[in-house]
């Protein structure tokens, strides 16, 4: 099947944007490894919703959909917002795994309406881990499953302009020898192959003229890689903020400390770890950053304001 983006529909999505000089971005995480108290649920996902508004307009995105839809609905409600009818821009898609895309098919059937859904060409593809043992963790279901039930894919290599302060980065330069994955394989013409997670990318919401905030799924690429290509992409030299996973769980002692030097020369403001960032890749981002390390559960929300 040849995909082609929706041109028209897409354009819908790009009208709005750069009209107003502040706008406040909230992040609420719908999804994630961990809980506090309360009703939420916890699983092994990601998902964060993101609203731009002001007085007068607000704009949703959804980045990762877990692992579960019975997780993400519950969660879902328990944050105030309706499955069925939560009105969603864009559903963009960190990269092909289960704990990411798991919840897609029935959000997308629950809504009843058409979403573009946002990613790379290769998230649909069979892969394995041989991490804990041989298991599958490609997405549960295929391409022609999503489409039937109301995805618009939009599928690139490259970066896609989501408005005039959010896009993707598309595919991830792989720069340095430590950010590497090498217990993945995937299946291309019935051949199986190491597994970079190529498809792996990452969102950026430009803060003002000098800074970006930076939304991880899993950050298979590299966190430092992904800062490098926001960097490219947007020729700003400062991140304001990053949140997501950072794909540091079980990480080597040599991996982590080369990630924390090169954080130290961006200093970001807010770091947010979350799903697969890794305990003590945790802590030790917490006791190097004791002020900007926040720590969340899922239902908890995080907001700041861009210009």
């Amino acid at each position: 099947m040849n995909l082609q983006f929706l041109t028209i529909k897409w354009l819908d999505i790009c009208v709005w944007g750069g009209l107003l000089m502040k706008k406040k971005i909230k992040l609420g995480i719908l999804a994630n490894n961990v809980v506090g108290e309360g009703n939420y649920l916890a699983e092994h996902g990601l998902s964060i919703l993101i609203q731009i508004h002001d007085e007068d307009y607000q704009e949703n995105y959804l980045l990762d959909c877990g692992k579960e839809f019975s997780t993400l609905n519950h969660n879902m409600t328990e944050y105030g917002i309706k499955a069925k009818n939560y009105p969603l821009r864009a559903i963009i898609l960190s990269h092909g795994h289960y704990d990411h895309i798991g919840g897609l098919k029935g959000l997308l059937e629950s809504s009843k309406k058409k979403i573009p859904v946002i990613g790379h060409p290769d998230i649909f593809i069979p892969r394995i881990s041989y991490v804990g043992g041989f298991r599958t963790i490609s997405s549960p279901f295929q391409l022609e499953e999503i489409i039937n039930a109301g995805g618009e894919l939009l599928l690139s290599k490259d970066s896609v302009k989501i408005n005039s302060f959010l896009r993707t980065t598309g595919e991830i330069p792989r720069n340095n020898i430590y950010e590497n994955n090498p217990d993945f394989r995937k299946v291309i013409e019935g051949k199986w192959l190491d597994d970079e997670v190529d498809d792996d990318l990452s969102l950026i919401i430009d803060v003002n003229e000098e800074s970006f905030f930076l939304f991880c799924g899993c950050c298979h690429a590299g966190l430092i890689n992904t800062l490098e290509r926001a960097k490219q992409l947007t020729g700003k030299s400062k991140c304001y903020g990053i949140i997501g996973g950072l794909h540091l769980v079980g990480a080597s002692k040599e991996r982590i400390k080369y990630t924390i030097s090169e954080l130290e020369k961006w200093n970001p403001e807010i770091l947010l770890p979350l799903h697969c960032s890794g305990k003590e890749a945790m802590c030790q981002l917490r006791d190097n950053f004791p002020g900007s390390t926040k720590l969340l559960n899922c239902g908890d929300s995080f907001t700041f304001e861009i210009m």
